[in-house]
Parts: structure tokens; sequence; C-alpha cells
């Protein structure tokens, strides 16, 4: 019920960049991100209904590009919630690139997050 943009610095990094937004890294962002696809820019503004078509509960964020970030939730905390942590993930992201590879969380992993978290 709720949806909040945002150019948070660091997560609009990934959306002015081909850099993927890899949520596979530190289980909150798996579990509260899930995927985050990119839209491209102007459908934001041009086609609200393609981004209502988009967004859902496994889709809860949105990378439109070089714009901005879309949250949602079923509050404004909810959407808050989330765009704070896509922020903290971007910037973990990009402190990696820093210092090493990124390592990401195993497929087994990923799917216990999704069995117990995600799906149910």
């Amino acid at each position: 019920n709720s949806i909040i943009t945002a150019q948070s610095p660091h997560i609009v990094a990934y959306a002015v960049t081909n850099a993927r937004f890899d949520t596979k890294t530190i289980p909150e962002s798996y579990i509260l991100l899930v995927e985050v696809p990119r839209i491209p820019f102007g459908t934001l503004y041009q086609q609200p209904e393609a981004i209502a078509q988009q967004v859902s509960a496994t889709t809860p964020v949105l990378l439109v590009e070089n714009d901005c970030v879309l949250t949602v939730g079923s509050s404004v905390l909810q959407a808050f919630d989330r765009l704070e942590v896509a922020e903290f993930s971007a910037k973990s992201l990009l402190d990696t690139a820093a210092i090493g590879d990124l390592v990401p969380i195993g497929e087994s992993d990923v799917a216990d997050l999704m069995q117990k978290f995600i799906s149910g």
C-alpha cells in the first residue's frame, strides 16, 4: 500500500551503470529485496500501469535506469525498510569491490532462504 522513490547514492550507482545489483550476498538483502530488476528511464512517469504490473511480493524493488530506486511495501515502514536495506547492500557491494572478489551466498542457502522467508 506504499511506494517510495528515492535517489539514495549507493543504490542509484547501480541505476546509472550496467553493474549488476546482486542481492544474493547478505541474507537480509535477499530476504527483503529478492531480485531487483531494472526498468527503462521514463517508464515510471510514462507507463505507471507497467510499474504496477511489475511490482509484487517477490519483486518489491525496482531500479529505474538513470533515475532512482522504487520500493513498495504493505506499509510505509516496510517500503522504507526495503529502501534502507537496498542502500546498505549497495554500499557493501561497492566497498567489496575495493577489497576483493564478491563471494555470493550459495545456491542451497538461497533455496533455504526462499523456503523459510519468501515462499513460506
